[in-house]
């Protein structure tokens, strides 16, 4: 249960689990939401009806001049600090969370609106160097995919 008297001023487009589960993201209108996250995951059948889960609000991003947040990417399979949005501007936006901060934006990706945007998140099975964590993709309707690069961010 969301607690505190925080309310969402639009439709909550997004949301997903971050930083291994220990946080949720959710996207609504121009900025997404960071909250914090709790399960309470005891068993008492005494207080079974009590909710001790909390989710809490520990920060809002705006991403610049934009009107809607058309699709957000973080990894949640392991430590990123890294969390990519696209906007109904055509824009792709890279946040650090380390930073608390927006580290680029790379105007008119497409011509259209981002619809996809998909990072290597790795596998359980074997590792991989650092730098294999920097490609990513991004896809719109009609104007096929682009594959880009965190370092270089072309």
């Amino acid at each position: 249960a969301f607690q505190g008297k925080e309310k969402f001023h639009k439709a909550v487009r997004l949301a997903q689990f971050y930083f291994i589960d220990a946080f949720i993201l959710l996207c609504c209108g121009a900025e997404f939401h960071l909250l914090s996250l709790r399960l309470d995951t005891t068993k008492d059948d005494l207080k079974r009806y009590k909710e001790r889960s909390v989710c809490k609000l520990v920060q809002k991003f705006p991403m610049t001049s934009t009107t809607e947040i058309t699709i957000l990417s973080a990894v949640n399979d392991f430590y990123s600090y890294i969390v990519l949005m696209a906007g109904s501007n055509r824009a792709l936006e890279v946040f650090d969370l380390n930073a608390g901060c927006s580290t680029a934006v790379i105007p008119e990706v497409h011509t259209r609106s981002v619809h996809q945007i998909c990072q290597n998140k790795g596998s359980s099975f074997s590792s991989q160097q650092p730098e294999a964590y920097s490609p990513f993709k991004t896809t719109a309707a009609g104007d096929g995919i682009k594959l880009w690069d965190l370092r270089t961010l072309r």
